[in-house]
């Protein structure tokens, strides 16, 4: 649907190239100085415009939400087979690991974009407007710094070229220890949460993740960290439930819980499967009404409800973008919706 607008763009700009007459320039050029001497658009014009506009993003937000859909699909079948395998190993009381594991890593490999923006995340959730993808998390090695010491100790943290200095207290308890650890790593866009193991996991997005290899560099005062010039910090990533790399499959106990998690999955892939489903109906049969009406008024109403629907979209600031990145002139866009 997309590649179609932009085809008959493509056609209309190569006729209006071959058809246009010898004063084409001048009267262009003149029109041109016209319109800086402050001759307002006329209002057919502006109303081409808005339609276009409503029309091109619903089209995206179409094509779009069917990409999504397409591979939700893939991981729901991969997901249901990955569920009988692991409910045929907990009736049978054992089961082939390393098959599990490999069907496990089939769904690992889906990916879903859109014009080169991801519409999933690696835990298989939809990529909503600016929230983008969720966060990887990494643990700490080496060091503790949540630990309760006897003193305060400055802490001096970098990543990338973003440098923040902070104090730990000392005598405190871990809460108050972490609460200041958070408040710190904010100065550089890192969220900290609470570990299972009870210390401290940094949240990255894609960006932090890059500059975080090699480790994450900070000094400290001999508390938690070694006094110095400072020292580059080991981290290792962290895999919550909803990530398919933290399923496990050694033994009826992790069988279980992975069971349990797949469960889950299974049930949030089916609502988001309907959410998309849902919101392709409900734009084409908008543009279906756009394309048809041809009162000001029934088309006024219509894209009112159309730009409700896009502003309730998943991919709703993602695919708004897109239209900007058309480079289209006025003149074509107006040409084409006349025609």
């Amino acid at each position: 649907m997309v590649s179609a607008v932009s085809d008959t763009l493509s056609v209309q700009q190569r006729r209006q190239a071959q058809a246009a007459p010898a004063g084409a320039v001048a009267h262009s050029a003149e029109g041109k100085s016209t319109s800086k001497a402050g001759v307002s658009v006329p209002q057919w014009r502006m109303e081409s415009y808005r339609r276009w506009a409503a029309v091109g993003q619903g089209q995206h937000q179409v094509a779009a939400a069917q990409t999504g859909a397409q591979v939700l699909r893939q991981a729901k079948t991969q997901l249901s087979l990955l569920q009988r395998q692991v409910d045929q190993a907990i009736r049978q009381g054992d089961g082939n690991g390393q098959a599990m594991a490999q069907q496990r890593d089939r769904l690992l490999m889906l990916k879903a974009e859109y014009r080169g923006k991801p519409l999933l995340d690696h835990q298989l959730n939809l990529v909503r407007g600016q929230q983008g993808p969720a966060p990887r998390q990494y643990a700490i090695k080496g060091a503790d710094l949540s630990a309760v010491k006897p003193r305060d100790e400055r802490i001096a943290v970098q990543l990338g070229d973003q440098r923040s200095e902070f104090v730990l207290p000392g005598e405190g308890n871990s809460d108050r220890v972490m609460a200041a650890l958070k408040d710190g790593l904010s100065g550089l866009g890192i969220q900290v949460k609470r570990g299972q193991d009870g210390r401290p996991v940094l949240l990255l997005d894609a960006k932090q993740q890059t500059q975080l290899e090699g480790g994450l560099w900070m000094a400290g005062q001999g508390q938690r960290l070694p006094a110095g010039d400072g020292v580059v910090v080991k981290t290792q990533e962290v895999y919550p439930w909803a990530d398919p790399r933290e399923w496990r499959f050694d033994g009826q106990e992790q069988l279980k819980q992975a069971q349990a998690k797949i469960r889950k999955t299974l049930n949030k892939v089916d609502t988001q499967l309907s959410e998309l489903d849902n919101l392709q109906a409900t734009v084409s049969a908008r543009l279906d009404k756009i394309r048809r009406f041809t009162g000001t008024g029934d088309v006024d109403s219509v894209l009112a409800e159309l730009n409700r629907d896009l502003a309730r979209s998943p991919f709703a600031s993602q695919v708004g973008a897109l239209l900007a990145q058309a480079n289209l002139s006025r003149s074509q866009v107006t040409d084409l919706l006349r025609t």
